[in-house]
């Protein structure tokens, strides 16, 4: 049976190091803990749940503290997560079984889901991590942050694939832990450390862009884009999510900035698309664009095809801005085929907005311009608005009345007014419409 040993490397993680440690007390045969510096709880929580801490002066080398780690460890495995993630139970049980599986003895380490958290613990984007991988002297870490697993004799890692059943889940996001990294600019230093060494380092140089895009120094961010571009090999691996950050980020900035223009963007939307095709991203930044510009029909052309390319491809390791906006992406879709003149297509996105959020006043006023237009006290109007009913009934519960007032109000600010009243006659009773004034 497999021995696994937990690593990890943490600095005032009181807050995290007592999950971080138990999701997989059971099935680890060790945990090692380095501590880079901690002045809170840390260090005792981890000694009181019986981790093996050791102290590790920081050198701003993300690599060198979790190398040490690795080089403190004796079982066949490491197991290597932040203390800002963790693994489901039941998961966790299923990765100690695979790890012992006959097929799983020719890799060096296993791909897992990687699911990132918003703080209200929903999942806003996914891609893949290698966090178990084989204690082999030949593998460590490289790079002072960003840092990613090599083989040292320069041989290519051998990675068992399990993202389709198996996850690792993401709290680091959150605004709290992203406002701290932030102020202390360890980031950028850590960074432009790295780029001394390696100035054309193009994935150093798009994590450069980020930490100028999240300050909001759009300028600098599309200078250090740009660079990035310009330094990208010509044909770029599937899922490299660094390389589309780094084109959707800089298309943000083109289209959204002070100086935004297609003119400007055109170029480096064809690059991106041509080296990273299944990117539903750069089509979902454009469609924003156009939609900002009053280019309905445009809009509704880029929108669907990114939405197209998120259903076909999914979103792991890529499509991360439009799935972590997607309910907003068929809000913005609805609105255009709308001004489009599409209405069939209104009413498809629209209702799919409903279902998901049905009090979205703008949404259900443009579906009832569609499908309940003023068309005066007439029996073609009565049977009309009956067929709207039936279709309404799917969303809303005339049982509420709550939903019932909203339907109405939106109707009239919608300017169905025929349909307004047409609805205060049906779904209200007669003390109900006393009250209204009906």
């Amino acid at each position: 049976m497999s021995r696994i040993s937990q690593c990890m490397i943490v600095k005032n993680e009181e807050k995290n190091i007592e999950r971080a440690l138990s999701w997989g007390k059971n099935m680890m045969w060790e945990q090692i803990i380095v501590d880079t510096g901690s002045t809170d709880r840390t260090v005792e929580l981890a000694q009181q749940m019986g981790a093996s801490v050791y102290s590790f002066p920081w050198t701003d080398d993300f690599a060198a503290a979790k190398n040490y780690a690795i080089e403190r460890a004796k079982g066949d495995w490491i197991a290597f997560l932040d203390a800002d993630e963790y693994m489901m139970h039941e998961d966790a049980e299923k990765m100690k079984e695979l790890l012992d599986a006959p097929d799983t003895q020719r890799f060096d380490g296993i791909s897992t889901g990687w699911q990132q958290l918003n703080e209200d613990g929903h999942i806003f984007s996914s891609g893949t991590q290698v966090r178990f991988f084989r204690n082999d002297p030949d593998i460590r870490y490289r790079r002072r942050i960003h840092e990613q697993l090599e083989c040292v004799s320069g041989r290519e890692l051998l990675l068992g694939d399990v993202t389709a059943f198996l996850s690792v889940f993401h709290i680091g996001y959150q605004r709290e832990a992203l406002e701290e990294k932030k102020s202390s600019g360890r980031n950028r230093r850590l960074i432009l450390k790295e780029l001394e060494e390696a100035p054309d380092d193009y994935e150093m140089l798009g994590y450069m862009g980020d930490e100028a895009f999240g300050e909001g120094k759009w300028e600098e961010a599309a200078d250090w884009y740009l660079r990035s571009v310009q330094n990208m090999p010509a044909g770029l691996p599937e899922y490299d999510q660094r390389s589309a950050s780094t084109f959707t980020n800089f298309l943000t900035i083109m289209t959204e900035g002070e100086k935004a223009s297609w003119e400007r963007a055109e170029c480096i939307y064809q690059s991106a698309v041509e080296r990273l095709p299944k990117e539903a991203d750069f089509d979902y930044v454009a469609g924003r664009y156009f939609a900002s510009t009053g280019q309905a029909a445009e809009a509704v052309n880029y929108l669907e095809r990114a939405l197209d390319k998120l259903n076909r491809f999914g979103c792991t390791n890529r499509a991360l801005l439009l799935a972590g906006n997607l309910y907003e992406a068929y809000e913005l879709l609805t609105r255009c085929c709308f001004e489009a003149g599409e209405r069939e297509k209104c009413v498809t996105y629209g209702t799919a907005c409903l279902q998901s959020d049905k009090y979205s006043m703008a949404v259900l006023a443009r579906l009832l311009q569609c499908l309940a237009p003023n068309v005066g006290q007439t029996a073609e109007g009565e049977k009309l608005y009956g067929q709207v009913m039936v279709f309404l009934a799917g969303l809303y519960d005339r049982d509420s009345l709550k939903e019932r007032l909203f339907l109405w109000k939106t109707a009239g600010q919608a300017g169905c007014s025929d349909f307004a009243a047409y609805l205060g006659t049906r779904i209200f009773n007669q003390s109900e419409r006393l009250a209204l004034g009906i």
